[in-house]
This record gives structure tokens, C-alpha cells and sequence, in this order.
């Protein structure tokens, strides 16, 4: 177990969580009891996945997607004071890394697909205000990219939408999980030949033919799972913590 608050700093030490300029509240969102010595984990707040933290009795619920992004909160109204008040009521905190659980190089969401596809992430890609957040990966020997469309279908568990456009055979892939669709023209620039992502825009088709780069769109929800569970991982190995993954797949 281990006190909430140094738990929070842990974390954002080890995901350098102030380098990063973003939309989303990294850290802690909702503060509930302390020590932590079970705790949830899921790609994104909601009913859902708070009534399901609590009803396993965890101390604490860490997303990808929290609850707080913009300019901070500006009332509890709708479904925003329904999705507060069971935390609240069960003294549940929420704590939440968007941006720092993208881009870590061991931990983060596309890192971690990279490790799935038995890929080697080998250097930073697409920036967010002046902070890279994806990478590129090579695979150590040229894969076909119906093999490595095969592969990504089995890591996300849902059949990929491929947008093609770039070679049969694929060595340099650009991954950015999530609504990564536009850095396609970034990953051309650096030689890829395809990018996977999560999400893709009317646009995108045209521009992967046009570009010669193939992308596949395998969900943004599917795509960002991996962090998570790797960070709840390094926590119960350093901190003896009790996890639970709470899977909540989305088709989008």
C-alpha cells in the first residue's frame, strides 16, 4: 500500500507528467481515501467504470481519459455530477495521465503496442505543443502488412479498418494511438510506410494513396489499453498494490 498523494507524485515523476502542455488534468482528479492498496484501472472514466471500481472495492480508479479537460470544471451538472457523485460517495479517487501515458518510452500506449507487435520503438514521432507523444517503430525484418494487419486484430481483439496506400511490405511504422490520423503527412515526412492509430478522418483515405503510406485505424479506445495496464504493472511491482483491469471496449 502506499499513501495517495505520494502515489500521485510517483507517478508523475515517472511520467515526467509537467513536460507535457495538454488539454487533459494529468494527476490527481477526485481525491478519496488514503492509503491506496487496490487499485482500478481503465482507458476512460464513466458510469460505467466507476461503479465497477467500486463495486471491487478499489481505493482508487487511474484512466487515460479522465474526467477534467480545458480550462478546469465549470459546474456538477448532468452527467458530470453523476459520474462524480459515486466517487465521491465512496471516497474513490480518480486519477488520470492522458498525454504522459502516450508518449513514455517504456510505458506509454504506443510504446507498448510497439512491444506487442514485436516492434522497436527507435525514435520520437508527432508532436503536441513542442512534446512528442507517438513513435516510430522498425520491425527487425521486413513483415508483409496483411501479417502485421493480422497482429494488430489480435492485440486489440476487433478487425483493424486498413487504408491502403504504401508498400505490401512494411519495415518503418509510425504509431500514434488514439485520434492520431493527423500526423499522417509526419509520418510520410520521416519515411514511414504505414501508421497505425485509433482513429481516422474522411480525409484520410485519399491522403494515404496520395502519400504512399498505408494506415491502420484499429480503435481509439483498443489502441490505448496497453498503458494502463503496464503502468498498474510497474505499481504493483513497486508498491505490492492489488490492480484490476476494467475492460469497457468501445467500437469507436
Amino acid at each position: 500500500m502506499i499513501d495517495l498523494h505520494e502515489l500521485v507524485r510517483y507517478c508523475d515523476e515517472v511520467l515526467e507528467a509537467r513536460r507535457f502542455r495538454d488539454a487533459a488534468t494529468n494527476g490527481l482528479q477526485v481525491e478519496g481515501r488514503s492509503p491506496v492498496r487496490r487499485l482500478a484501472v481503465a482507458v476512460s472514466a464513466n458510469r460505467a467504470t466507476i461503479e465497477r471500481a467500486i463495486e471491487w472495492d478499489a481505493d482508487a480508479l487511474l484512466v487515460h481519459h479522465g474526467l477534467f479537460w480545458g480550462d478546469g470544471l465549470r459546474a456538477v451538472t448532468g452527467f458530470v455530477r453523476q459520474r462524480l457523485r459515486p466517487l465521491l460517495a465512496a471516497d474513490v479517487s480518480l486519477i488520470a495521465y492522458h498525454l504522459p501515458l502516450d508518449a513514455h518510452p517504456e510505458l506509454g500506449n504506443n510504446a507498448q503496442l510497439a512491444f506487442a507487435l514485436g516492434l522497436e520503438p527507435v525514435e520520437p514521432f508527432a508532436e503536441v505543443a513542442g512534446t512528442p507523444i507517438g513513435w516510430i517503430a522498425r520491425a527487425t525484418e521486413p513483415r508483409a502488412l496483411d501479417e502485421l494487419t493480422a497482429a494488430v486484430e489480435r492485440q486489440t481483439e476487433r478487425r483493424p479498418l486498413v487504408l491502403g496506400g504504401g508498400p505490401p511490405v512494411v519495415r518503418r511504422i509510425a504509431i500514434l494511438s488514439g485520434s492520431g490520423a493527423s500526423a499522417l503527412q509526419e509520418a510520410a515526412a520521416a519515411g514511414c510506410d504505414a501508421l497505425l492509430t485509433g482513429e481516422a478522418r474522411e480525409t484520410t483515405m485519399a491522403l494515404a494513396r496520395e502519400l504512399g503510406v498505408s494506415v491502420i485505424v484499429a480503435g481509439h479506445e483498443a489502441t490505448e489499453r496497453l498503458g494502463v495496464q503496464a503502468l498498474a504493472r510497474h505499481l504493483k511491482a513497486t508498491f505490492g498494490l492489488e490492480i484490476a483491469f476494467l475492460h469497457d471496449p468501445n467500437p469507436i
